[in-house]
């Protein structure tokens, strides 16, 4: 019953989410029109928003998967992904308005739209989770699961059963081992791992059935699923191999030929455009929003020696593309010609150069590296299609030549102004674990994750910890 029921809960819920979000729309127009100003213009404008609000927000929660009953799932995943959401939704309808010119639309509704729309539908989220948790904690809400098991399969196991709130009941745990039975045996029922598994699943109240052994048989497991899909049954896989999947997998065909394609980039095509459009968006947005600040620092580093405002350095983009990457001048006109005969005292490990004390440095310098300010000029780069807002550092041509082969890899994405290294101590961390960061961020590329990445960057340039 369970499993009919979900689908159309799941579809429920993004339909109730979406109705939320046109009501937090038309009271953000309530609220500006009685305590702020009023809203005046076309009101046919704002009933196209409105419109607008719900195939947009239906696409978004559908495709974060904010309708599901989840189980298994941080509180802090669940505030950033509606976050996401309500970013993505406010600079979709913010092209749309500027694409249908439409001119009385105010900004302060679409403001209070954006923050009243998040903390209304993850509160909501928040508190259907919470409860579902106690329910399942209870005992209601369970799904009832088979665990066919191994020697190695006592770590899962004990995860499952020491989480009460995941809501699933041990229906048996079906093994050979004997560490297993005597580990399980008195609390649970043993089955042997010779036990008809269609007289199992069509005569039992079976939920789903979790294959948890280290060493995969592809016979037995492609015999498992498709015994389990006849009837509806949900079949799970543990493996270490899916360690190897988790990477960037993808089934197609080759002339009706199934296979199994393995990426070490990001293959998710629409998530890719949208990093595009968002990246254009919220460049020029921000490089509107900071020119003022923009203008004082070229002030202060004419005052300060004379020299160029910008330093245009050739770094290395995706592929391999070299591209001329802009900085507000922090060092002396001639830093370059200074650097052979600095070298002695590089403090980083591998082929990057970098001094803490670095004499090139002017005193203006000094800020604007300390404060990241120095980078803002590559925003423009981001408009110009060379860098993303979040990405592994483009690297200079001749540090690129040094790479080992698997450090490569790092060069299979748009580079960034900001990502994990950026935020996560930059010249206090090795090369090596440097590089392993950004593999750790190619690896587990979302939107999501550049959202984090984005946020905690203003915490760098607040607290003043860059170098």
């Amino acid at each position: 019953m369970i499993r009919e029921r979900e689908p159309a809960l799941e579809k429920f819920s993004v339909a109730f989410q979406t109705i939320i979000s046109v009501a937090c729309f038309v009271a953000a127009m309530w609220l500006c029109e009685q305590f702020i100003k009023p809203i005046g213009g076309n009101m046919k404008e704002y009933k196209v928003v409105l419109l607008l609000i719900i195939p947009i927000w239906s696409f978004l929660l559908g495709q974060f998967s904010l309708g599901r009953m989840v189980r298994v799932k941080m509180y802090s995943a669940l505030i950033v992904e509606y976050i996401t959401v309500v970013f993505i939704g406010i600079a979709l309808l913010m092209a749309s308005i500027v694409m249908l010119d439409f001119d009385t639309i105010s900004r302060v509704v679409l403001l209070q739209f954006s923050a009243l729309n998040f903390i209304v539908l993850a509160s909501y989220k928040l508190l259907f989770y919470r409860i579902m948790k106690k329910f399942r904690g209870k005992g209601y809400n369970t799904r009832s699961v088979l665990i066919i098991a191994d020697k190695d399969s006592y770590y899962f196991i004990d995860r499952l059963l020491g989480t009460k709130d995941w809501g699933y009941q041990v229906y048996a745990i079906m093994t050979d081992s004997t560490y297993i039975k005597a580990k399980y045996g008195k609390r649970y029922t043993i089955l042997s791992a010779q036990e008809d598994m269609t007289d199992l699943v069509d005569g039992k109240s079976i939920d789903e059935v979790m294959y948890c052994k280290s060493n995969l048989n592809q016979d037995e497991v492609k015999s498992l699923i498709y015994t389990c899909a006849e009837v509806g049954v949900v079949f799970r896989m543990q493996s270490e191999f899916l360690s190897v999947l988790s990477l960037r997998s993808q089934h197609s065909y080759f002339h009706q030929l199934p296979f199994l394609s393995f990426m070490n980039t990001p293959g998710n095509y629409l998530a890719l455009k949208m990093k595009s459009v968002l990246d254009y968006l919220a460049a020029s947005f921000i490089l509107i929003l900071i020119s003022p600040v923009m203008l004082i620092i070229t002030l202060a580093i004419k005052l300060d020696d004379g020299g160029p405002i910008f330093f245009a350095q050739k770094r290395v983009g995706r592929n391999g593309r070299r591209f001329p990457c802009l900085k507000f001048r922090t060092m002396v006109t001639n830093a370059e010609a200074l650097k052979a005969s600095l070298m002695a005292q590089n403090e980083q490990e591998g082929p990057v150069f970098k001094i803490k004390k670095d004499p090139r440095v002017t005193r203006i310098g000094h800020f604007l590296r300390r404060t990241s300010l120095d980078e803002l000029p590559q925003f423009i780069n981001v408009l110009r299609g060379e860098m993303s807002i979040v990405g592994p550092r483009p690297p200079v041509p001749a540090e690129v030549t040094q790479y080992e082969r698997w450090q490569r890899r790092r060069l299979s994405m748009k580079p960034g102004i900001t990502c994990i290294w950026q935020v996560s101590g930059r010249n206090n961390i090795p090369f090596e674990q440097w590089m392993k960061m950004d593999m750790q961020y190619i690896d587990s590329w979302s939107l999501k994750l550049d959202l984090i990445l984005f946020l905690k960057t203003f915490k760098v340039m607040l607290t003043g910890d860059g170098q």
